[in-house]
Parts: C-alpha cells; structure tokens; sequence
C-alpha cells in the first residue's frame, strides 16, 4: 500500500503531510518517487549491471553524461564496478542484490521500500549485505521501510522498529527499547529470545511461580492475587547444577534436555513450566538431572495483559 500497488480498504496514508492513498484516491506508484527492492531481486536478465543501475534514469529522461556520472557513483557505492559490464546470470546472489539497491538508489527516491530482500541469500552473504545496506543508508541519507522476520536484520539495520501482529501494532521503539522493555508477551517472544513466564502477582515486586516466590525487578504488573507474566532473556537465566546450593530468586527443576552449539549450550529445564537457558557450553547436565534455575530479578520484567 505505501508503494502504491494496494488499495487501502480504510485509513489513509500520508508522507510529508501529502496525501497519497486514501479510499476516495489513490495515487499511483510511478508518481510517488519511490523505489522497491524484492525478495526475488527482480533485475532484468537482459540488461547488463549498469544497464540495471542506468535503468530508472534512462525513464526519467536523465541526460546520457549525467546519467553514466550517477551510475558510476552507484556502481562504486555498491562495489560492482568491475562487473559493470557482466549479466545478472554471471553474479552471485549477493552481487544481484546489490544490483537491485544500486538501481533502486539511482533515482534518489524519498523513500525506499524493502520487503525481505535477504531471505534469499545464505547466512554469510545476509550478514555481509546487513552491514552493506545500512552503510549505503548512512553514506545516502535515504529514508527505508525494510519488513523482516529476521530479528538480527531488524536490531542491526533499524534507528527504530516496529513490531506487528495480525496487522497491528504493537511496539514502537529503538532497537534497545523494543529488547530491553518490551510492552506485551507477543514482543517478548518475537524479539530477543525471550522466556515468557506465567506467575500470580503477591505484592510489590513479588510474584509466585508454582508455589515459590520470585522478585521481579522491572515492568507492569497485576493486581495482588491476580494472573500474570514475566519475561526473561535465555541468557539472564542462570542453571545451577548443585541443587543444595543456596540460590536466591531460584526455582527448582527438572532437565529436559540439551544442545551443544558451540559458544553455549541451549537447556530446556521443566520448573512447573519450560524454561529455556543458555548455559556455559562447558557446563553439561544429564537429561532428567534435578537442578536449580535462578532469576537475575533486575532482568525480569512484568508484561502488560494482552
């Protein structure tokens, strides 16, 4: 609907104040002055590199010097000079999706538009193409609309974030905001991997988890006696193999089971609900052992009722 390509059944949308969908009129997406960039990097096969970067300013009547001058530009921004005269078919997938960008910036456009744009590219190329997208946007000083799933895409590209669910919004906030303080259980699942934990408020700070009392030091909360929940970092969580020791702010626990990944290992631990830990990749518990699970309280953090 930004984009022009969708009729907005309700509501309108503005961009500096200027109207450009509402249900009475629509204005159309040439006449918008931006630029979109596809999962599928929708650059032409025919065309070589710089006839795709070209392209937008060849519609647009540029002159032929000015033309090759600001495409150069491009080309240099994106680093694609030395294959400026090759076809998309001889580019990998990240070379074609610095073709599209390239292209899609030629034009200088208000506002650039990106829907997914790296979930076509192996892990490597994603986190080359994450640093070479915002390093284009600092260099061009363009404003972008970037929809991901992708929550490391979101935390390393964005000034700001906006979560949606179903279509609404539920958080609005800086990349620290949204993961430090996040107002609902839907944006503490879906950015930071969060543990969502459901507790009955005492008092104060003071919450009850199958029958022990946990301090939560941070959020919003219910009122006494009533349901509520809190959420947790995998890595604010603490498990402690030795469960004699003496352990504030824990609960007791079962393992349910384990991943080695590398730098840490991954726990599934049974408190009355599942809680999921990041642990020390040195520390290995058997499936089945008794533990403790402590709380860090001032990384806990009460959640609005959804």
């Amino acid at each position: 609907m930004i984009a022009g390509f969708l009729e907005p059944d309700a509501g309108a949308i503005r961009v500096g104040g200027k109207l450009l969908s509402s249900v009475q009129s629509v204005v159309p997406p040439e006449r918008r002055n931006m630029s979109m960039i596809f999962q599928s990097y929708a650059v032409w096969p025919h065309m070589t590199v710089r006839q795709n970067v070209g392209y937008g300013l060849k519609m647009q009547s540029m002159p032929p010097p000015e033309r090759v001058s600001r495409t150069d530009v491009l080309l240099d921004a994106t680093k694609l000079r030395a294959q400026a005269d090759r076809y998309p078919s001889e580019l990998s997938g990240g070379q074609q999706q610095r073709v599209a960008l390239a292209r899609a910036l030629a034009t200088k456009p208000d506002i650039l538009l990106l829907d997914e744009p790296l979930s076509n590219l192996d892990a490597n190329l994603r986190g080359d193409m994450r640093f070479e997208i915002r390093r284009l946007h600092d260099e061009f000083h363009y404003t972008s609309i970037y929809v991901t799933h992708d929550q490391v895409e979101a935390m390393t590209m964005a000034d700001r974030i906006v979560v949606m669910n179903a279509g609404r919004i539920e958080q609005i906030g800086t990349p620290e905001d949204v993961y430090e303080r996040p107002n609902s259980e839907f944006v503490a699942r879906f950015i930071g991997g969060s543990n969502v934990i459901n507790a009955t408020h005492l008092s104060g700070h003071r919450v009850e988890v199958a029958g022990h009392t946990l301090d939560i030091g941070q959020g919003n909360f219910a009122g006494p006696g009533e349901p509520m929940s809190f959420c947790v970092k995998t890595h604010d969580v603490e498990l402690l193999a030795d469960v004699g020791i003496d352990a504030d702010n824990s609960l007791p626990g079962t393992v349910r089971g384990q991943a080695y990944l590398g730098s840490h290992r991954d726990y599934i631990v049974d408190v009355g609900q599942d809680v999921l830990i990041a642990a020390p990749a040195e520390l290995s518990v058997a499936d089945g052992s008794k533990v403790r699970v402590r709380f860090k309280a001032e990384r806990c953090r009460g959640l609005a009722t959804n």
